[in-house]
C-alpha cells in the first residue's frame, strides 16, 4: 500500500469533464476538496477488517478497493515482477460515484468509533505488515502510528463522505 492516500472530491459535472481527458484536467488540490491520509489508511483497512473478523460489508469493500476507474488498469497477468525497473505505474485512478458515496456517508455514521478503535492493536498490525508497520500504543501528541492516529483518521474519513454527500460528489483515489 502506499505511504498516503488523498481521496479528491469532484462534482458531477467536473468528473464528466475529468474522465474526457483526464491528463489535460486542472486537478487543484486544496482542504476543500481533498482529504490526506498520511500511512494509515491501510491501517483503517486492517482495523475494519478485524473489527468485521475479515467479513467486511460491501460499502467497506468499495471503500477501501474502489472497482470503477479511469484510464488504463495494469495487467497484472503479463508482469514481471523479478524485474523492477520495469513494472508499470498504474494510470488508472479509481473512483466512487455519489449514489456509492452517499451508501459510504450513511453507513460511515452507524459505526460506533470507539468499538471500532477497540480491535487495535500494535502488535497485531505489525504481525500482519499493515503499512508502515511501526504501530505502537504511545499515545503522544507528537507520535504517529496508533489509535490516536487511526481515530483521526476515522474522523477525516467520515467528515470526507458527508461532505462529499452534501455536495453529491463523486471522490477519486491517489495514492503516492
Amino acid at each position: 500500500m502506499s505511504q498516503s492516500t488523498n481521496l479528491y472530491m469532484i462534482s458531477k459535472l467536473d468528473f464528466e469533464e475529468f474522465s474526457k481527458n483526464p491528463e489535460s484536467y486542472n486537478l487543484v488540490f486544496d482542504d476543500c476538496n481533498s482529504s490526506v491520509f498520511d500511512q494509515n489508511f491501510e491501517g483503517l483497512y486492517f482495523l475494519f477488517s478485524s473489527f468485521y473478523k475479515d467479513q467486511l460489508p460491501e460499502f467497506l469493500e468499495k471503500l477501501f478497493y474502489p472497482k470503477d476507474y479511469i484510464g488504463e488498469a495494469i495487467d497484472y497477468g503479463t508482469i514481471d515482477f523479478d524485474d523492477f525497473d520495469a513494472l508499470p505505474e498504474s494510470k488508472a485512478i479509481y473512483y466512487l460515484d455519489s449514489l456509492t458515496v452517499k451508501e459510504i456517508a450513511k453507513a460511515l455514521k452507524t459505526i460506533k468509533k470507539e468499538a471500532l478503535l477497540e480491535f487495535y492493536n500494535a502488535d497485531k498490525f505489525n504481525a500482519n505488515d499493515v503499512y508502515p508497520h511501526a504501530w505502537h500504543n504511545d499515545e503522544s501528541e507528537n507520535q504517529a502510528f496508533n489509535k490516536r492516529h487511526l481515530k483521526e483518521g476515522l474522523e477525516l474519513l467520515e467528515k470526507t463522505f458527508t461532505n462529499a454527500n452534501i455536495e453529491d460528489n463523486y471522490i477519486l483515489f491517489f495514492s503516492a
